[in-house]
């Protein structure tokens, strides 16, 4: 085998680099025929590139690398899809392989339904349907329960149980909808074909062949966890099969018949079968190995290399016939979905590595990716493989180390942005196109006004003046200078705009009713100087039925309290922090919580009430927060698990579906000195002199990976629309040391002073300080444009 020249057929995913691997290994020339090659440069002595479903430009592509002087011995292919192209090759040039017509039966359901039939190989009674009219009458001599498959597909690809004529109905007509080239290659073969056929009961496995000359040897079987149904999700296998005795001599006589029957001669294949109340039944059989973990297993426990089988048929050497006992038991299990979504976190996997009954962990997404589960597709996240001494040995770690995997899922629906949205790069807004199809009534996109009308709206700045000179609190300043900042900046860009403070006695309601503002720019944080009533101030402008920026009172009030956020979170799949809740000193408080935990106030604002001392890492600490907050505070305190990483703040700008997510913004705390815990207390947002959170980094834009940072986008995003924001918002979201992101709050109206984080990122994007204000109140006028003033209080949460 040594020194000669295979031709593979393809790649086939990464999940496949083992067998080019394995072609190296064993001394072998690789030439690739692929459409393209990326990660296979590595194996590749030679590459011939085409479209591998145009057979014609595929034989005419090798043809013309022969021609050109280069030799091939033979062809090979682990992919399903193209076992029909590598026979067209094989029968061309001469090589050893299957035929077109053994191809087109493995490949074609109905083909080998029908080359079972004709030789009386067990199998379930089939009809081919190319129409609801062949579906009408195949219904009556198939009888129910049934299945109903495309005749060509992959991965039980759209293979759907039914139990009645209406379900076969509706299962045809999503199939013949669906299963097209679009959202697979593989149905350009299936030409409007399909099959209704017998459902099956039964325990089913897998069987792993080799076939050289005609002579079929059957070197192990494998059995299959029940499935779930109708879509036939596989769940994971364990081998050795338990079957044994006449069963199992019954196995292996069906494989070789069916493979007679197909006319099988020269080829590694995957036979299915379901042991059915009747006796063993075909499934079908395929002309390629099995696929995922099938040809590790096959050596790991008989000691055959199914890849070498392969390699040998194709270059016409002897095959090894004989399988030898059963070294181990396997037991293996997929992290399946059952709603399709974006893998958010993967947690317990570097643990599960290390433990003595693991065989092989392995993840074919990672956090950012998008898993579909049926109907939008039929992926997996991964599985996880254990080995024992018995079957029951196997499953047992198996248990143990599947439970111990944290697979986090942010599920789609008509509504979740998630999955949605591609990050050019760090500078670039995400933008966002939703259809809420199943959240009532849109709310209808408002042009803008024309710039010349526009700058004729008078401008009322809603906010809060204390006369500190900036000396005496911090806080206090900071409200006072962001109204004047903003007024300052409107009356730059024209507009006319006067200042509202609601730190007056009486509330200033009758000033704005006189001054006959058009629209008012929200930054009121406190009334009654109490941060509490926030929510008041929007609602006041709703009753005055005043238009003004910012979110709703619903979305300000529950935003303010952060156990009813965390609540809704949880309930929407979005990653948070681990936690619970208090609001009497002696409730119980959740077991299950890992330390260091950070406590909180569960309904203040600018980091009030949170210091050094609020992450904790014993029971007595845990005490002594809920004392400070609960008891001396007076407040409901929020208990957190401590998510150690960086934190990232994502500024969002527009409403429902006309969203732009500014660059992100990251806190890395690395240089942090030790004895400081690496958050954002009272102190590194307020205090002025030096402080040891001056060694905090903030680096604006992120350098992150475009992944994390479209994953991080995409669930602040969903946090944003779940909490109904508008017109601008700011999202806090930590993220681990295996990449998993959390959100922490949203804050709904954050401070957008000169020199803040969300004015600081629209910057990055080309918008100055004046820029950036004029925006907001072109969002908000775009909300309010020929509706009521309370028309955006019809919110998707209620």
């Amino acid at each position: 085998m040594q020194g000669k020249t295979v031709l593979f057929v393809n790649s086939g995913s990464r999940k496949k680099e083992f067998t080019l691997k394995r072609a190296k290994e064993l001394g072998l020339r690789v030439v690739l025929l692929a459409p393209r090659m990326t990660w296979e440069k590595r194996y590749a002595d030679d590459f011939v590139k085409a479209n591998n479903f145009d057979h014609a430009e595929a034989l005419a592509a090798v043809g013309e690398f022969i021609a050109a002087g280069n030799k091939i011995d033979g062809a090979v292919t682990f992919w399903e899809d193209d076992v029909p192209l590598m026979a067209a090759l094989c029968e061309k040039f001469g090589w050893i392989g299957p035929t077109r017509e053994v191809a087109e039966r493995c490949r074609n359901k109905y083909a080998m339904r029908e080359a079972f039939r004709r030789a009386a190989v067990p199998s379930p009674r089939h009809a081919r349907v190319k129409s609801p009219e062949e579906l009408e009458k195949a219904m009556k001599s198939i009888g129910f329960p049934a299945v109903v498959k495309p005749a060509w597909g992959a991965d039980s690809e759209f293979v759907v149980q039914v139990n009645d004529e209406e379900e076969a109905r509706e299962a045809f007509s999503y199939i013949s909808k669906n299963a097209v080239p679009k959202f697979n290659p593989i149905f350009a073969y299936n030409n409007n074909e399909f099959i209704i056929e017998e459902y099956m009961p039964g325990i089913e496995v897998s069987v792993e062949s080799v076939t050289q000359y005609g002579v079929t040897s059957v070197i192990g079987i494998a059995e299959k966890k029940l499935m779930r149904e109708p879509y036939f999700v596989e769940e994971g296998d364990s081998a050795p099969s338990r079957f044994e005795g006449e069963t199992l001599d019954k196995i292996r006589e069906l494989v070789l018949k069916a493979h007679a029957a197909l006319g099988v001669r020269e080829s590694v294949t995957h036979s299915e079968i379901k042991v059915t109340p009747d006796g063993p039944k075909m499934v079908e059989v395929a002309a390629r190995m099995g696929g995922d973990y099938i040809w590790d297993w096959v050596n790991t426990i008989w000691g055959v290399d199914l890849v070498q089988e392969a390699l040998s048929i194709a270059l016409g050497e002897q095959v090894n016939r004989t399988p030898q006992p059963p070294k181990c038991f396997l037991s293996a299990r997929y992290f399946n979905s059952e709603k399709s979504g974006v893998v958010c976190g993967i947690r317990g996997w570097q643990e599960a590595k290390g433990n003595a009954g693991l065989h092989d962990f392995y993840l074919d997404k990672e956090v950012g990716d998008v898993v579909l589960a049926p109907p939008e597709g039929f992926e997996s996240v991964g599985w996880i493989a254990c080995k024992g001494n018995t079957l029951s040995e196997a499953e047992k770690s198996l248990d143990e180390l599947f439970n111990s995997v944290e697979v986090t899922i942010a599920k789609y629906d008509v509504g979740s942005s998630v999955g949605q949205t591609h990050r050019k790069n760090k500078f670039s807004y995400a933008s966002v196109t939703r259809n809420r199809l199943l959240s009532g009534e849109k709310i209808n996109r408002l042009k803008y006004l024309p710039n010349e009308d526009l700058h004729k709206l008078h401008v009322g700045i809603l906010c809060n003046r204390y006369e500190t000179n900036g000396d005496d609190n911090p806080v206090e300043s900071d409200l006072t200078s962001v109204g004047e900042n903003i007024q300052k900046a409107l009356e730059e860009k024209g507009y006319k705009a006067t200042f509202f403070d609601m730190n007056e006695y009486p509330l200033p309601v009758e000033k704005m009713q006189k001054a006959h503002v058009d629209v008012v720019f929200n930054v009121c944080e406190r009334v009654n100087d109490s941060s509490l009533l926030e929510p008041h101030s929007a609602a006041l402008m709703d009753m005055l039925q005043i238009p003004y920026t910012g979110s709703t009172p619903f979305t300000l009030a529950l935003c303010i309290d952060k156990i009813r956020v965390k609540k809704l979170l949880s309930f929407h799949d979005i990653p948070t922090p681990k936690w619970d809740y208090v609001y009497e000193i002696d409730d119980e408080i959740r077991d299950d919580l890992r330390y260091p935990l950070i406590i909180k106030p569960g309904n203040s604002d600018n980091s009030i009430g949170i210091t050094n001392d609020s992450v904790v890492t014993d029971e007595e600490g845990l005490r002594k927060q809920l004392n400070e907050i609960v008891v001396k505070m007076g407040r409901p305190a929020l208990i957190e698990e401590y998510v150690e990483g960086d934190e990232y703040d994502v500024s969002i700008i527009g409403n429902d579906d006309d969203l732009r997510v500014l660059p992100l913004s990251r806190s890395i705390f690395n240089e942090m000195p030790a004895g400081y815990w690496h958050i954002y207390p009272y102190d590194a947002k307020w205090k002025k002199e030096d402080t040891p959170y001056d060694k905090i980094l903030k680096e604006l834009p992120a350098k992150i990976p475009n992944k994390l940072a479209s994953l991080i986008t995409e669930i602040a995003v969903d946090t944003y629309n779940i909490l109904d924001c508008h017109d601008y918002g700011r999202v806090e979201i930590r993220v681990d040391k295996d990449g998993n992101p959390f959100v922490l709050e949203l804050n709904p109206n954050p401070s957008i002073n000169a020199g803040d984080c969300v004015p600081g990122a629209a910057e990055l994007v080309g918008m100055n300080y004046a820029d950036f204000t004029e925006e907001i109140l072109k969002l908000a006028v775009k909300r309010y444009k020929d509706k009521p003033p309370y028309y955006h209080l019809q919110s998707s949460i209620l």
